[in-house]
């Protein structure tokens, strides 16, 4: 066949085209794809130019062209492809982005996010908001501004699933810590695994060091963990066949896991995770009632609709301030959480600030003060009915 007639090789304003077409295709049958940026294209346009096929006429060279979209749109659709895109645009810190992608109704995480909220609500009767899951994940995600959980995504598999199993953790963990559900089931180290390259390696060294004793199973973790070796680099220096070096490396890792469960340390929750969701004991405080409806909106005074009073206009009100810091006062809650509460609510103060008094993480202070917004407004809608007049 002759060489490939160039002249029919499609430009940029084509692919786009035949995107958009694509997608209007898979959203007639039902379907959805995400809106694709200026990285999906470049990738569909090099593809095509480093296939070097012959086209006989240009209908033979868009028929092609549309296969090519096709595929990578399915890809991208199952992030496999498009994770690297989302990284780095959660990573640039672009707060429209981040705010679509957490926080929205119809997010990109809303279908894990649904999955994961109606499942605690089924196994653990206990209501979780669509903000307070954002919180939880986008604080987790997040890091302290490091965004360095992402680099623990390896890339094999869709990126929304590995997202699923990091986000179910994150949930489940923010919920126990905060007392509304309790764990009693005795961690193993078959129903646990190593949280593995999520954790930087100067402190897989430094845990290590404490935990493992010299030999082949300490040697065998600090290759993999903390020097980042590849499996093909060990198996060239060890002389070891696949199979052999993964049961070696798997025997180890056992190890570690039944050092980290049978001895005191402080180790064992920053490197274990359990690999299912662990039997838990619901608080009876916190067994949500069906019949109410969650507060959407953290920010929402629970007096709004009760009272008629707006908050942003009458905070200073020493009446109504009064009366807040009095009701609050009523509540059945710690010590702890009256501040929480008091703080945020009346005070204002910066989620941040309260976090760092109380030594707690912001996910945490987050999630536990919109419940306790949450049993604000119940316990004061039910102080009207019985008391207004």
């Amino acid at each position: 066949m002759a060489d490939m007639n160039t002249n029919f090789l499609p430009d940029r304003d084509t692919i786009i085209g035949l995107i958009e077409a694509a997608r209007k295709e898979f959203a007639d049958k039902g379907g959805r794809l995400p809106a694709v940026g200026d990285c999906l294209v470049q990738r569909i346009m090099d593809r095509i130019a480093k296939e070097k096929k012959a086209f006989r006429t240009r209908q033979e060279c868009l028929g092609h062209c549309r296969s090519v979209v096709r595929k990578e749109l399915r890809r991208y659709a199952g992030m496999g492809e498009g994770a690297d895109e989302i990284i780095n645009k959660l990573k640039s810190g672009d707060k429209e982005y981040i705010r679509l992608f957490f926080y929205e109704n119809n997010c990109r995480i809303r279908g894990l996010r649904s999955k994961i909220i109606g499942e605690i609500r089924r196994t653990y009767n206990v209501d979780v908001s669509k903000e307070e899951f954002g919180n939880i994940l986008y604080t987790h995600l997040w890091d302290n501004g490091t965004w360095g959980v992402l680099d623990s995504y390896s890339g094999k598999g869709s990126f929304f699933k590995w997202l699923e199993k990091l986000a179910w953790h994150e949930v489940m963990k923010v919920l126990e810590d905060m007392g509304c559900i309790k764990a009693s089931r005795a961690r193993t180290p078959g129903n646990t695994r190593l949280v593995g390259k999520s954790v930087g390696a100067a402190r897989w060294e430094v845990m290590l060091a404490d935990m493992m004793p010299n030999g082949l199973h300490k040697d065998m973790l600090t290759a993999v963990y903390v020097d980042r070796k590849s499996e093909a680099r060990m198996m060239r220096k060890l002389n070891l066949g696949a199979d052999r070096l993964r049961d070696i490396i798997k025997k180890a890792e056992t190890r570690l896991k039944d050092v980290l469960i049978r001895n005191d340390n402080p180790y064992a929750e920053e490197f274990l995770r359990d690999k299912s969701p662990r039997i838990v004991e619901v608080e009876e405080e916190y067994a949500a009632d069906g019949a109410k409806s969650i507060l959407e909106d953290m920010e929402k005074s629970p007096l709004s609709d009760v009272l008629g009073v707006n908050l942003g206009r009458y905070e200073r009100d020493r009446n109504v301030v009064d009366f807040l810091y009095w009701f609050s006062g009523k509540m059945k809650w710690s010590d702890e959480d009256r501040l929480i509460w008091t703080q945020r609510f009346i005070e204002n103060v910066s989620p941040l600030d309260v976090a760092k008094r109380l030594g707690r993480e912001r996910s945490w202070l987050d999630t536990r003060y919109s419940r306790l917004n949450k049993h604000f407004g119940e316990a004061i809608r039910k102080w009207w009915k019985n008391n207004a007049t």
